[in-house]
């Protein structure tokens, strides 16, 4: 299931709510990180058939200094929040 723009901005508050946590990166890195994000969150509005493990291992790759900033823990509960935004409605 496809990403909406709702859930797009959803994805990116909850990376700027985990960017502020964070005291040990320099404002300088934070603003190049907030951009590399952006454009990685964006970008998942040209993907056919996203997966979160599929999007989550993009985003260890290219996200990853950002990750390595982040407190630990936090990358299982970005997982949990891609997996309930892409699950199928049940009707």
């Amino acid at each position: 299931m496809r990403l909406k723009d709702p859930d797009l901005i959803e994805l990116h508050e909850w990376f700027e709510d985990a960017l502020s946590r964070t005291a040990k990166v320099e404002r300088k890195d934070k603003m190049r990180m907030r951009r590399k994000i952006r454009d990685e969150i964006y970008l998942l509005l040209t993907w056919e058939q996203p997966t979160p493990t599929g999007i989550l291992n993009r985003w260890e790759d290219r996200l990853s200094d950002v990750f390595l900033a982040l407190p630990y823990g936090l990358k299982d509960d970005l997982l949990r929040l891609l997996k309930k935004k892409m699950e199928k409605p049940k009707w």
